[in-house]
Parts: C-alpha cells; structure tokens; sequence
C-alpha cells in the first residue's frame, strides 16, 4: 500500500453508517497506488474501494471528487464516488479525508492494442465534452508554476547538459500561448495503468489525483506519450490512429490543436522527467515511488525534439 493508514474492520463499519450501500462483508487493502491509501470491500448490496486521501487539500478533493460525480452522472467511465447519506463526497476517517468509490470491473490491459487505444480515445472525448460545464476549476498542479520550480529545485543536481535541456523547454512554455487552444476538465494522468479493461470493454478511468483545469489536447499528448509507445520511444502510428480517429469522431479537434500536438508531447515527457525525478531525488516521508526510471521520460524528451513529426 502507497501511504499505510490502518483501517479495521469495525473501524470502517463504523464510517459505513454514513452510506446507504449495506453491511460490510469483506475488507483488504489494495497495493497499487502512489499516494493514497486504499482498501477494497464488499457489502451485502455490491463491490467498492475506500480511499483514504493522504496528501491532497480540501479544495483539491472538492474538484476531483466534484469532477468524478459530474462526469459519471452525465455516462463518463469512470470512478463514481458514492454520496453519503447527508450528500457529501468525503468525510474524515482516522484523521484522513476519505471517501468511497464503486469498484470498476476489470484489470489493468498489459500489453495497449490498437483496440484499447480506439476506446480510451472516444471516451476521453466524453469526458472532456461531459466536463465542459464543470464549474469549478482547479490549477494544474504541475503546470507552468511547478515546471519554475522543478527548475530552481535542480539548478545545483542536475549536470550541464539536462539543467540547460530543462531551461530550454520551460522557456519555450513560458512564450507558449496555452490559453489560445481548448480549455476544460483533464485527467492530466491517463496512463494505461489509470484505466481497467473487462476483456476488450473499458471499465472506466480511474486516479483522478492530479484533474485539473488545462488544456484538452495536452491530456491527449499524455496518452500518446504511453498508449501509443513502441520499444524504441517512437509513436505507432497504427495505435495513434486509432486513438485520433476515436476522439475526432465525438470531439473534432481544431487544427490549432493538432499543430500544438508536437509542443504538449514535449510538455507531457518533461512533465514526468520532473516527477518521477524529484520522487527518485527527493522523496517524501510514507510515500512509496516504486523508483521508476525518470530517464525513459527524460530520453523521450529528447526523441520529441529531435523528430517534432514522429507519429503526428
């Protein structure tokens, strides 16, 4: 388990009061994770999963969980948090905010098709249609204020020739009108492993820890960045035809977005360069990284400058 806040079995009948969903029958923790703790149970009336919210503010989880109820409301695949009986998200469990998800059928797919790319791109197409009208917004948290200082954080450890590749792709975002292009409700996080799979039908998204206000397309350079990735760092272009294709029928994308897609590819490898580094160099106290290489991230970077084109 990502972050370890213990949660007994008469602990969590005690929170399930505040639901209408039954009686507790089961309860485990869940390993995967990065940041939260998380426990699967089943009731009498059906199959969730507890989150208990370690690092997150209470603005932040009023977007998230706020986002997850309106896209599923509107037919979104997604992690549906369920209202307690008073209507609210999340409530305090052992000095936690926690709240309750219903489980999604399926499994992470471990090797991406063709196939999952065509369904994970009309339904990010719905999601960001659904999630229009969302009215409240929150900051990207790893936007252009964090990617300045990711910058001054590694001033003094990186060595000259990735410190300069750093300073010069946060100053080609600075002069980079975002705000020009789509704006509205993103993941900012669909990796293939925040997504579940019954057979060759999507369960729904799930993780939703870093949804924010941004911008459309650079959601969609993220999922190119893993669920169109060969071997050797370059898009496959069957796998990424699928996944344009899918998204374009339910949301036409402007030709302004497809012309910035080579740019938020660049933004989506220097993004997860920076995390998975400053979690390798600077972890936090609880918090289990699993140590993932920041070089892969880092080495594509490089690839999306050098081919600006590659699959696009």
């Amino acid at each position: 388990m990502s972050v370890f806040t213990p949660v007994n079995a008469a602990q969590l009948e005690t929170f399930l009061r505040r639901y209408d969903i039954g009686s507790l029958v089961h309860h485990q923790g869940i390993s995967a994770g990065i940041t939260n703790t998380n426990y699967a149970f089943d009731t009498t009336v059906g199959s969730f999963v507890l989150t208990l919210y370690e690092r997150h503010s209470e603005s932040a989880l009023d977007y998230i969980l706020g986002l997850q109820h309106h896209l599923a409301v509107k037919g979104v695949a997604c992690a549906t948090p369920i209202l307690d009986v008073d209507g609210l998200l999340c409530s305090a469990l052992n000095q936690r905010s926690a709240g309750v998800i219903a489980r999604i059928p399926g499994a992470v797919c471990k090797t991406v098709s063709s196939r999952h790319c065509a369904l994970i791109g009309a339904e990010l197409a719905r999601f960001h249609l659904a999630g229009s009208d969302y009215v409240e917004k929150r900051n990207n948290p790893c936007g252009l204020d964090w990617y300045a200082a990711m910058e001054k954080k590694f001033a003094t450890v990186l060595n000259e020739f990735d410190r300069q590749l750093l300073n010069e792709e946060i100053e080609i975002y600075l002069q980079f009108p975002f705000t020009s292009l789509p704006q509205g409700a993103i993941h900012a996080d669909l990796f293939h492993d925040n997504a579940l799979f019954d057979c060759d039908r999507l369960g729904g998204i799930i993780d939703f820890d870093y949804a924010c206000y941004g911008t459309l397309i650079y959601d969609l350079a993220i999922i190119m960045n893993d669920w169109c990735l060969q071997a050797d760092g370059h898009i496959d272009p069957q796998r990424l035809d699928s996944l344009l294709q899918a998204y374009h029928q339910i949301r036409p994308l402007q030709s302004r977005e497809h012309d910035a897609l080579p740019l938020m590819l660049r933004v989506g490898a220097l993004r997860f360069w920076l995390s998975r580094l400053n979690d390798l160099m600077f972890p936090l106290p609880g918090v289990l990284t699993f140590n993932k290489d920041p070089n892969e991230f880092r080495d594509m970077l490089l690839l999306r400058r050098d081919s600006p084109a590659d699959g696009v």
